[in-house]
């Protein structure tokens, strides 16, 4: 399944890895099948006007075009955006100039008494539905599909109402507030029931958009509306939202997103089930600096890291860290013989 004829054994190492009894760090490795030059992945949004046909056709040359090694599954996220949460509670979404993000048309002029509900029966269900229906006929069950991210929490209520409008409620009505937080997770849990029903996790497991494999539910719980807030209001607000996100996944990767986001590490990291810390730089200055103190920050806290690179610098990263709560991208491979290679070294030397 999924490409792998050791499926079932890839499976258990990523049971052994969220359960923390993995001896050594996980990797993904894909190379060339045959020689031949590997095909790319649809770009980003490519579903966004609906032609769910031609991303299919492009996700069939893509996966037949490589071999998986180490933890590598073939996945395929179906998103419309970064507020796909949004738009299943009402949101429009509209394509960004670039062709390369999608932005909300925000449906709440006030929280209070707002109506925030999972819509089963709107446009975006509609497309989502089609979607998979398109790719799962095309593609069986050569690739795992997979669900959008459901960045639901404070950022959902941003999607849906605006950043500006929340932090003012956040001083000036909290109850609203409040009362918002619990009909958006009320919302997050149908929607994520109907993606677990949808996408059939009960047979063929999950995995977040960084392709991290669960035989249970996978997901990217988020609160970038973070770098807005203090400690405390992270605290009253956040924690909350992000705890009954959890609460309901089996497999969890947080997306951490910008330096002003890093001062609420300690405090995510208190929450058992989060298991993986994916780091995002942000824009700007931030991107060229060495994170390497953050990435010590984290293991010492007890949890992992998606990291990346080639097969001499995931070494280096390996050599430096020395732990196996990491889930490495290893690039730079380029033949069968050399995947081999990486792999009985890093399940030997690296154990």
């Amino acid at each position: 399944m999924f490409g792998r004829d050791d499926f079932t054994a890839v499976a258990d190492s990523w049971d052994d890895f969220w359960a923390g009894r993995n001896r050594r760090p996980l990797f993904a490795i894909t190379v060339p099948k045959d020689g031949t030059a590997c095909a790319p992945p649809p770009p980003y949004l490519m579903g966004f006007g609906g032609d769910y046909k031609a991303v299919a056709d492009m996700l069939a040359r893509w996966v037949e075009s490589r071999e998986f090694y180490g933890e590598a599954i073939p996945s395929y996220s179906l998103s419309f955006g970064a507020d796909d949460f949004a738009a299943a509670c009402g949101a429009k979404l509209v394509m960004g100039e670039s062709g390369d993000t999608s932005w909300p048309i925000r449906s709440l002029k006030s929280l209070r008494g707002a109506r925030i509900a999972f819509d089963i029966n709107g446009e975006w269900w509609a497309r989502l539905s089609e979607f998979h229906t398109v790719l799962r006929r095309a593609l069986g069950d050569s690739i795992l599909l997979t669900a959008p991210t459901l960045a639901a929490g404070l950022d959902g209520i941003v999607g849906l109402y605006g950043a500006m409008g929340l932090l003012s409620d956040l001083i000036d009505d909290p109850e609203a507030v409040r009362d918002a937080i619990a009909r958006v997770n009320a919302a997050y849990a149908d929607a994520l029931a109907a993606c677990v029903e949808l996408f059939e996790v009960g047979k063929y497991g999950s995995a977040t958009r960084h392709g991290m494999y669960s035989r249970g539910v996978a997901g990217v719980p988020q609160c970038d509306f973070s770098c807005m807030i203090s400690a405390g209001m992270f605290e009253e607000f956040a924690i909350p939202c992000l705890e009954y996100e959890i609460g309901a996944l089996d497999a969890v990767e947080y997306h951490l997103d910008g330096p002003s986001a890093i001062r609420h590490l300690e405090r995510l990291a208190r929450i058992p089930k989060l298991r993986v810390v994916q780091w995002v730089a942000g824009a700007g200055e931030a991107q060229g600096m060495d994170w390497t103190g953050l990435y010590r920050r984290v293991l010492s806290l007890g949890k992992g890291l998606i990291l990346g690179g080639s097969a001499e610098q995931v070494a280096l990263m390996q050599e430096t860290f020395c732990s196996k709560d990491i889930f490495y991208s290893v690039g730079g491979i380029k033949t069968r013989a050399q995947a081999e290679d990486f792999t009985a070294d890093m399940s030997g030397r690296w154990a």
